[in-house]
């Protein structure tokens, strides 16, 4: 190198390399909210009703027999809360205004964002939570809590009350996720009437089944490169096909639910909005936030398989 070259770190005029771009890896995908019917709330305690049919029986009576009446069974009236989400940014007036990279305007980048997270927040929520709890702080029954009738679980494993009760399931003893447990699930369910469509879990149990399970289930292929994936995406079992799908979302690697979607909801008092709030200073201050519930119509038609590992 000659003597006295001028070297890039001594610069001070050289332009940053900053491409105008912002990579961000993380997933958005929400799959139960995206699944479910979207319905209105109209109160923080979200109502609805549920019935069912007499145990079918040898039904024969004698010719010109008079006529003697059953008792009605009422219906069954539940319910869940409305839970209130919230994400909030403020943004200085001098950061509105310089020039940046990625984005013309950080106000609407932190929106639309914010905005993808408080969805997952949503999506955790709907899933995971395990009771109902009333009062200011309200927090929506997830279906872990509300699946009480149709269980798989290890040793030890308690269901939850979700019916006439409020107590969370109690974790058992972890066990391999086989297809017999998946067929016991999904039998149960059917028997009580269900129509399971869907089979969500956590990515690293979906995984694991595609490397226990021998029997019933369909690996995917790709009609493409006709390469096979070591992925299930479809289960064909006795009473129909389930669609097997990971959900990125759930943090506890233990459950999985078998799901008709006719029979769940999503019940949303305030759909997501974004509010400007009162300025401090010179900075701009935003809230998005919404308010909604699970609206679990009949948990007889689900199904929860737990302890999975």
């Amino acid at each position: 190198m000659p003597a006295n070259a001028f070297l890039t770190n001594a610069a001070i005029g050289n332009r940053e390399d900053l491409i105008d771009i912002i990579y961000n890896v993380a997933p958005t995908d929400t799959p139960l909210i995206s699944m479910i019917e979207k319905v209105e709330a109209k109160a923080v305690t979200h109502e609805w009703q549920r019935d069912t049919l007499a145990t079918p029986a040898n039904n024969s009576v004698a010719e010109g027999a008079d006529a003697t009446y059953t008792a009605v069974t009422v219906t069954q009236r539940l319910s869940n809360q409305t839970q209130i989400s919230r994400k909030t940014f403020s943004i200085s007036d001098t950061q509105e205004k310089v020039r940046t990279a990625g984005r013309k305007s950080e106000i609407r980048y932190q929106t639309i964002k914010q905005g993808k997270e408080l969805r997952k927040d949503m999506e955790l929520a709907l899933i995971e939570n395990g009771t109902q709890t009333t009062g200011a702080t309200r927090v929506a029954r997830g279906l872990r809590g509300w699946l009480a009738s149709n269980n798989s679980l290890g040793a030890g494993g308690v269901a939850p009350v979700s019916v006439g009760g409020n107590t969370a399931p109690t974790d058992g003893t972890l066990r391999t996720f086989t297809e017999t447990i998946l067929r016991d699930g999904i039998r149960l369910a059917y028997l009580a009437g269900g129509n399971t469509s869907v089979l969500m879990l956590h990515p690293t149990i979906k995984q694991n089944m595609g490397a226990t399970f021998n029997g019933g289930g369909t690996k995917f292929v790709s009609v493409a490169d006709k390469k096979l994936t070591a992925s299930f995406d479809f289960y064909e079992g006795d009473f129909g096909v389930i669609k097997v799908v990971a959900n990125r979302v759930m943090q506890r690697t233990r459950d999985g639910y078998l799901i008709d979607h006719d029979m769940v909801a999503l019940a949303v008092l305030r759909d997501m909005e974004t509010t400007e709030l009162a300025r401090v200073g010179s900075a701009s201050n935003y809230m998005i936030e919404a308010e909604y519930t699970l609206e679990c119509r009949e948990e007889r038609a689900h199904a929860a398989l737990r302890d999975l590992q």
